[in-house]
């Protein structure tokens, strides 16, 4: 079943990039703009066949897709026949539109992911979740868990682990995996009594590496909604990934994040759930989570993937579609119109910066990899 979930995951990113291409060539179509070429991946041509004056084809490397677009590229020569259907050519919303579909392809994609899984399944009442027993993590299924053994039970809530409030269960799981073979205090609310029980964890090896066990899992109560109520909430969520993702661009970027990914990548510091990763990552925990059997959380982490890649074009850099539309604000702004040309060396400095980036978190998800989600 890993396996199964990591070709899942790929063919919804391969997907998700062909969704998002087509959100540009559709508009560019719609305004009457000449479409020379609608390719996905990267690098040397695998296929390709022309139709009309748009050329379609499959690309060796699967880490991206592009429309060639007339006049989009300072440096690629319009025809004198075409130049009234290049992209300069067209009033500045008509170019924002063209720009901007890329990444609403992903917020719709999210968006009928999130809604879909509220209608059908429910929502999980994520702000109360309460234990579920088990022995997660040992490596004998015969053991008592450590939870079990300190008086643990079914529907207790966690409230505080080594005298740390919790809040969300990626905490509880942090702290446990942090402490193998210690003894722990946990506080739990039971029947609205507050409880107190000092577990020894139990350890185990995962990923190479020696983390504590409880014996635990998360169990949500379900909340059931109708499709309209779906589509709300599933915007709502939308919304929340997009400032997420914002925030997580403004941290990956400041020098604790990355002095710490330093020391993860050479193995200094151990990895946590929620760092930063490549889709090497991504995959591996996408076979973890069909590994359990959890088609909604994987779901969910590809609609998430959806949202993430869609603000990441919107960000105002050269060259990602929100630099084009940075641009074009300030032309609107300041009425002349700036030579994409002269943006050429501050595109490099962007793609060298998130090249180097790309690098260490792949080296860094193969040799200190994102902890395995138990079960």
């Amino acid at each position: 079943m890993t396996g199964f979930g990591v070709v899942l995951f790929v063919f919804f990113v391969v997907l998700a990039i062909g969704i998002h291409e087509a959100g540009h060539f559709a508009t560019a179509k719609w305004f009457k703009i000449k479409v020379d070429r609608f390719f996905i991946g990267f690098g040397p041509k695998l296929w390709s066949v022309k139709r009309g004056e748009t050329e379609y084809g499959v690309s060796a490397l699967p880490f991206g897709g592009y429309v060639r677009i007339a006049g989009m590229n300072p440096l690629e020569p319009v025809p004198i026949e075409d130049r009234p259907r290049a992209f300069r050519a067209k009033p500045p919303w008509q170019r924002a539109i063209v720009l901007a579909a890329g990444s609403i392809t992903h917020f719709v994609v999210a968006l009928f992911i999130i809604a879909t899984i509220l209608a059908t399944v429910g929502e999980p009442d994520f702000d109360h979740p309460t234990l579920k027993l088990g022995t997660v993590g040992s490596s004998d299924a015969t053991e008592v868990a450590p939870a079990e053994k300190a008086g643990l039970k079914p529907g207790d809530r966690i409230v505080s682990v080594a005298g740390k409030t919790v809040t969300e269960w990626t905490q509880v799981q942090e702290a446990i995996r942090e402490r193998p073979s210690e003894r722990v205090e946990i506080v739990v609310e039971r029947a609205g009594r507050t409880l107190v029980f000092t577990p020894t964890l139990g350890k185990h090896e995962r990923d190479g590496k020696e983390v504590g066990f409880l014996g635990v899992s998360p169990e949500f109560s379900v909340i059931d909604r109708s499709v309209p109520s779906a589509i709300g909430a599933a915007a709502t969520d939308v919304g929340v990934g997009m400032k997420d993702s914002l925030i997580a661009f403004k941290n990956i970027f400041s020098p604790s994040t990355l002095g710490r990914l330093f020391k993860v990548a050479i193995g200094q510091q151990e990895r946590r759930p929620t760092d930063p990763a490549t889709i090497v990552g991504i995959g591996k925990t996408s076979g973890d989570l069909a590994r359990k059997g959890d088609f909604v959380g994987l779901f969910l982490l590809i609609a998430g993937f959806n949202v993430f890649v869609g603000v990441a074009n919107l960000l105002p850099l050269p060259p990602l579609d929100g630099g084009h539309l940075a641009v074009l604000g300030f032309e609107k702004i300041s009425r002349r119109e700036v030579d994409m040309r002269r943006l050429m060396p501050i595109t490099a400095m962007v793609l060298t910066v998130f090249a180097l980036l790309f690098i260490l978190l792949l080296y860094t998800d193969i040799v200190n990899p994102l902890p395995g989600i138990p079960g």
